[in-house]
């Protein structure tokens, strides 16, 4: 059995030795024309190749000695160690937070829930369920409760903070589900179970796993984007503060309002010790918070700081920026920018991991010394992340 330490998280580029990850799924099928915008989708996925598209990331993560787990093994392994009453806990939960109103529903998907085999029931929740499968009308044949097509972007739902976490807050209904799934697991598993919750996601502000960066050991960086609010950022810091662990400050920095960086991670990452790749797009509209975690009130402090002097003041070195798509035009930046050519994944300083689409920026990171792993990810980039946003390290070798 695990204890509390196997959660080790103090860094974005050191060893990454764990990684949690979820298969897209049949969820990936009910994404329409219709409901795109709903499910926060860009276009229509083709899931066969997105699975093989996902099957050949995590084969690169295991030839680079990262242990991959699937949200669904943690998943049943948490329902086998489970009794009963957790468990219709669980379903009634799920119900309610698929806003079935009918209670002659509620009680038939209950049962159908309580029915079905353990092993199944991870998969039922996520890809939706549907009136001919609950028997409710044989001839109508629609969903009951939603997809959570966005499930393989693991990045977001929780975070590993050290040796704690959050259970997110997402902003968007057809996401919040997922934290649900997270909740359980990290409530239940008898590895992580007794792991520090930092918040949950009964926390009244949004906050979603993509704006939170681990500089390393004494700085965090979050971003207050159109997902994060400044608000759950304050509710971190008290609660860093109040379990007197490492983290000595966390600096905030506004995500700008545009429909493909919703992130921090969107559009700057760390790729080595002191250097990072990053979006032109976004450099004329930042402002940064400083919270002090050593002080005895938790509050902001306003910084007047270009980026650059900002991330050299956290690292305490000269840092190299790379920007997306090198020296090329601006439609260039804009194109990789949207395909998510910041959203590398770090698994050891100086070597990263993500679509092979971005060219450009591909090219710009060896120029500066960046070993690049690509794969690609044609149908799996349309949902709006690459590497980073499919992956939540839960163990980094220090």
């Amino acid at each position: 059995m695990k204890n509390k330490s196997s959660i080790s998280v103090y860094s974005e580029i050191e060893n990454l030795k764990e990684v949690i990850v979820h298969r897209p799924g049949n969820e990936l099928l009910f994404v329409s024309p219709t409901n795109m915008q709903k499910f926060l989708f860009s276009a229509i996925i083709e899931l066969s190749e997105a699975q093989k598209e996902h099957d050949n990331f995590v084969k690169k993560l295991k030839e680079n000695g990262v242990k991959v787990v699937y949200v669904k093994d943690l998943f049943n392994q948490t329902i086998k160690n489970v009794n009963q009453k957790t468990l219709d806990s669980f379903f009634n939960e799920f119900i309610k937070e698929s806003k079935i109103s009918n209670q002659k529903y509620q009680k038939i998907l209950f049962n159908f829930l309580k029915k079905t085999k353990k092993e199944n029931i991870f998969e039922k929740i996520v890809t939706g369920i549907s009136t001919k499968e609950l028997k409710i009308n044989k001839e109508n044949d629609i969903l009951l409760t939603d997809p959570m097509p966005n499930m393989y972007f693991t990045r977001d739902s929780f975070t590993c903070i050290g040796n704690s976490l959050t259970i997110n807050n997402m902003k968007y209904y057809v996401r919040q589900r997922e934290t649900l799934i997270y909740d359980f697991i990290f409530s239940n598993h008898p590895d992580y179970k007794n792991c520090t919750k930092y918040i949950d996601r009964n926390i009244s502000y949004p906050i979603e796993g993509g704006d939170i960066f681990i500089i390393n050991k004494d700085i965090l960086m979050i971003g207050i984007s159109e997902r994060t609010s400044k608000d759950a950022i304050l509710k971190i810091a008290k609660k860093i503060k109040d379990q007197n662990h490492s983290f000595k400050k966390i600096i905030c920095v506004n995500v700008p309002k545009m429909s493909n960086l919703m992130h921090l991670d969107t559009w700057l990452t760390m790729v080595d010790y002191d250097k990072f790749i990053y979006s032109p797009n976004i450099l004329k509209e930042l402002k940064f918070f400083e919270i002090n975690l050593e002080n005895k009130i938790i509050k902001s402090k306003w910084i007047n700081s270009s980026l650059k002097d900002m991330l050299e003041k956290m690292i305490g070195k000269k840092v190299t920026l790379i920007p997306v798509a090198g020296n090329y035009s601006k439609l260039s930046v804009d194109i990789e920018t949207h395909f998510d050519a910041t959203n590398f994944l770090t698994i050891k300083p100086g070597v990263v991991i993500g679509y092979d689409r971005n060219k450009k920026t591909i090219n710009e990171l060896k120029k500066n010394g960046i070993k690049v792993i690509a794969f690609s990810g044609n149908q799996l980039s349309l949902g709006m992340g690459s590497a980073r946003c499919m992956s939540m390290p839960i163990y980094r070798k220090k």
